[in-house]
Parts: C-alpha cells; structure tokens; sequence
C-alpha cells in the first residue's frame, strides 16, 4: 500500500495547480425551475448540491471539476464528475492534469483551508489567487498526479473488498430460505385499514424561507427527488415526523405516487402522510412500490382525493393467519438491497 508519510510534499499556488478558477454566478431561489441538473452552493452536505434546477438557457455548466465554498460551509470542497450549475457561493477549480481520481486526493487538501476560514472571514476572489495547495512530489519537484491516482485507487479497493465481504455476509444472513414472490400467498388490504392518514400542512413555498444550509426537506407534488422540492427552514407546528408513507394526491404527471419518508419534513396539501407501527424503512419501500401500481388509475379529471385514497386497495403478502406479514417484507427489501449494493461493488471493483 502507498503511503502519504513516504512521499516529499511542496506548496503550490493554486493558480499553477488549477490554471482555469472561475466563480459561479448568482441564481435566485424564486428564479430556480424545477428540473434535473444539479445546483451546486455552498452546504457541506450531499456533496454541495443544494438543488436540482432545470435552469438552462444562457447560464454557464461546469463538470469535471472542484467547488470550494466562498462562504456558508466556508472551505468545504467536493469532487464533481457530472455537470452541475454553480451558484455564486462557490468557485469552480479545473486543471486537465487531473482525473477523478486524482481530483479527490487534491479537493481533500484544497479542503484544508477550512481550518483558515470561518463565517466572518470568507474566500473572495482576491484570497482565492494567493491561496496554496500542499501536494506529494514527484522527482523534478512537480505534483505527483500519478501517485495520488493510484493512492485514491488504492483506498477505493480496500473499501470495495470489504464492503462487498460485508453484503455478502449479510446476504447470507438475511436471504437464506426466503420464499419467492411468486409463491407467497397475496391478499387485498383497505389502504385507511392499515395507516392513519394525516394532510400536509404547508401552504406553499412562498410561506417558507429557504435553508443556506441544513433545513428540512419539503416535499411537493413530483416523483422526482423523493418528493423533495427544496429544503428549508422549520417551523414550529409545520414540521411532521418521518417514519411514514407520503402518498401524493395531486400534480399532473405525480399523482398516485408515493414514497417512504425517514427524515422529518414540512409537505404540502397536495400530499397525504400514512402512519403505522408496522412502518420502517425497508416495509416503507415494499409498500411504495406496490402501492404505486395505482397510479394509472388518475388522471387530470379524476384526482386522487382524500376519500379515493382510504378506499384504495394494497395487495399484500400474508403471513398463516392472513395478515400482511411485514416480517417477510422487510427481509425481501433488505435481500434486493444488498444485491443491488453487490452488483454495484462488482461493477466498480472490475473497472
């Protein structure tokens, strides 16, 4: 295994290391459309992506390259191999020396000047052009790209192996001697049976104050993002606990969805929250995909009202007695989900 404390490392201004820096530009929440690109501020969670736009037209795309936050999560820098739009806070670090690989060995050590900066001393332009960058060597005293290649190759390999140990172990554990779908024993449930069903609360977006950073997610009428449209701040009374199915009821395109919530959450009228003590996560993804099954049955004139909802019907596995077995449930869940996790791992270990 390479290691960092055998190698010579140097300074470098990082001009020389990112010959293209540019600053992204400001994007007003109430201009943002909803869409699937990825805008890119200054939070130090999800990998700096604050939103997803649909904001095309004459604004500037960038891919392949590092946002270090000017301000908010001041110093937080993120890798970014897709293409994003970047919103004022953050600046945009490019050099055609790096690949994906190098790039995250670099944006860990451009990461570094978050112990320089805080919320009363951003990076602005001027700061950013006489910042350095600590980096390993190579003989002529240059950056060492193809040693912090192969270190991040390295790691990624070492963390492959034992994940993949971990989900097959697991998959042992939970997969063993589960009945197939298409033997289990199915039977139809009365959907406002089997959860007490609760409306949103929120009034709309102009009612709430986006969230710099953090926040709670606010769910609206779309099947994209997990119903997600933004996250913004809480309020007292607003805010509903997750744990629960949202089942969205309006929205052309959304409605007869639903998806499983873990997080707490402001929604909209336009969505009913279901809550049972059977419900967790891995149940709560067995239902949604069942329960979405009905989703061709609405259209534009015929809505997916609070009464509609209750007398919808959920075909459900069954255990002996006839009840819906969540126990069986869940274990199916966690089987896909450690198959899908292995066959990733597979993929990423071959390439």
């Amino acid at each position: 295994m390479l290691q960092l404390n055998e190698r010579e490392w140097a300074e470098f201004d990082i001009r020389a290391v990112f010959p293209e820096i540019k600053r992204g530009k400001r994007l007003k929440t109430a201009d943002h459309i909803e869409g699937n690109i990825p805008y890119v501020s200054s939070s130090a969670m999800n990998n700096g992506v604050d939103a997803f736009i649909g904001n095309d037209g004459h604004i500037r795309k960038y891919k392949n390259c590092i946002t270090l936050a000017n301000s908010g999560s001041v110093g937080t820098a993120f890798y970014h191999y897709y293409e994003f739009i970047a919103s004022d806070h953050v600046t945009a670090l490019q050099s055609s020396k790096l690949n994906q690989y190098s790039y995250l060995f670099v944006a860990t050590m451009v990461s570094r000047l978050q112990g320089k900066y805080s919320f009363n001393r951003e990076i602005n332009d001027l700061r950013i052009n006489r910042e350095k960058v600590l980096l390993p060597i190579d003989n002529d005293g240059q950056p060492d790209y193809a040693f912090m290649e192969e270190y991040i190759k390295e790691r990624e390999q070492q963390l492959i192996q034992k994940y993949i140990a971990h989900i097959c172990n697991t998959s042992v554990i939970i997969g063993g001697g589960i009945t197939p779908l298409h033997e289990k024993k199915w039977n139809c449930f009365v959907l406002g049976d089997l959860f007490m069903l609760i409306p949103g609360k929120g009034k709309g977006a102009n009612h709430l104050k986006k969230a710099e950073q953090g926040g709670v997610s606010y769910l609206g009428a779309t099947n994209r993002n997990n119903a997600v449209l933004d996250f913004v701040e809480p309020v007292e009374g607003m805010v509903q606990k997750g744990n629960c199915i949202a089942f969205i009821r309006n929205g052309e395109g959304s409605m007869g969805y639903a998806v499983y919530k873990y997080e707490d959450f402001i929604s909209t009228a336009d969505i009913t929250l279901g809550y049972a003590p059977f419900l967790n996560m891995y149940v709560g993804f067995f239902i949604t995909t069942v329960a979405d099954k009905v989703r061709g049955k609405y259209v534009y004139n015929y809505k997916r009202s609070d009464t509609r909802l209750r007398k919808e019907l959920l075909l459900l596995p069954v255990d002996s007695d006839g009840q819906p077995d969540w126990q069986y449930m869940e274990r199916y869940t966690k089987m896909l989900m450690a198959k899908v996790k292995l066959q990733y791992l597979q993929t990423r270990q071959a390439q």
